[in-house]
């Protein structure tokens, strides 16, 4: 697709459900607002087709996942469908309250557990899944046959060096390390600011 091509696709409003989705200006050239309409156009239309309207985002891929782990850990499970540890646990927690998965406690360690799933929750991945199957086709589609590898490339970049910078503790504003470092030394200060107030304090009482 060339360059003018593109430039009419992405400024030509989209249709859904009858309704034209006016992208604000200001968005119009961010790659970050495009993959989160489109992820949330591609939920919806999973949901809706599926009929499965309690399903949630992201809980076709953690039930995917665990099909095909089952025992794996939550740690394990994080890093395979890249969630942050804190807001997967909310999730496991839901689907565990629905009878889709079960936690169990490890022998070695009581405070680490594994998670598989349940019946029912192999029951409902195999309803997604069927749908789930038309669903990419239709993205293939999309997408196209000629652009699919190069696209599915693009989206493992930007995955992979987002997380990777996230795990290394880059900040959002592309900060340099040095100015990370910088906080414990400041904190060091703040510490000894803060015992010099209680020495002079003591000596003050001391003093008649």
């Amino acid at each position: 697709m060339g360059q003018a091509s593109f430039e009419r696709v992405a400024s030509a409003p989209v249709s859904a459900a009858g309704h034209e989705l006016q992208v604000p200006e200001a968005f119009a050239n961010l790659i970050a607002y495009h993959l989160r309409i489109a992820q949330e156009a591609s939920f919806q239309a999973i949901r809706h087709g599926a009929g499965k309207a309690d399903l949630k985002p992201g809980w076709y891929t953690i039930l995917t996942i665990l099909s095909e782990n089952p025992g794996i850990t939550p740690t394990e499970l994080s890093r395979n469908c890249g969630r942050d540890r804190s807001t997967l646990t909310s999730t496991l927690r839901d689907l565990a309250a629905r009878g889709l998965v079960v936690r169990r406690r490890t022998q070695k360690d009581q405070r680490s557990y594994t998670i598989r799933l349940t019946a029912k929750g192999e029951q409902m991945l195999e309803q997604v899944r069927t749908f789930c199957r038309l669903h990419d086709a239709k993205i293939d589609r999309i997408v196209g046959s000629k652009n699919k590898a190069q696209f599915i490339a693009t989206l493992r970049k930007i995955a992979l060096v987002l997380s990777r910078d996230r795990a290394a503790g880059e900040p959002a504003d592309g900060g340099s390390r040095g100015a990370r470092q910088q906080k414990p030394a400041l904190k060091r200060a703040y510490n000894n600011k803060d015992r010099h107030a209680m020495d002079d304090q003591r000596l003050r009482r001391k003093t008649p």
